[in-house]
């Protein structure tokens, strides 16, 4: 793992506390080490369906995070990924947040 995401990881977990989200991973160019200036972060999640989750909360949830991190977000739900999709951000996925409940 590369220092640029050694230092956006702990901003991200941060910011997750309060989300309605029970578990994040990372996955594409970020956690492969391959990102580029221009790269979005690709986070796959897990909502918290008790939360109710609107369109609303994330599109929300992606404006906060691309203003704290400085780059475009990419929210992807774990269990909405087509299975070539899903494939791939399997292979690449890191854990970067879990809830405690």
């Amino acid at each position: 793992m590369n220092e640029n995401i050694k230092t956006l990881i702990p901003k991200i977990q941060t910011f997750l506390v309060n989300q309605p989200i029970k578990r994040a991973w990372l996955f594409g160019s970020f956690s492969r080490g391959e990102e580029k200036p221009d790269s979005d972060i690709d986070i796959l999640v897990q909502y918290d369906e008790a939360a109710g989750i609107s369109l609303f909360t994330i599109s929300r949830i992606m404006v906060q995070m691309k203003k704290l991190l400085g780059r475009d977000v990419d929210l992807v739900e774990q269990d909405r990924l087509l299975p070539f999709a899903s494939d791939s951000a399997n292979h690449d996925k890191i854990l970067i947040y879990e809830r405690k409940d």
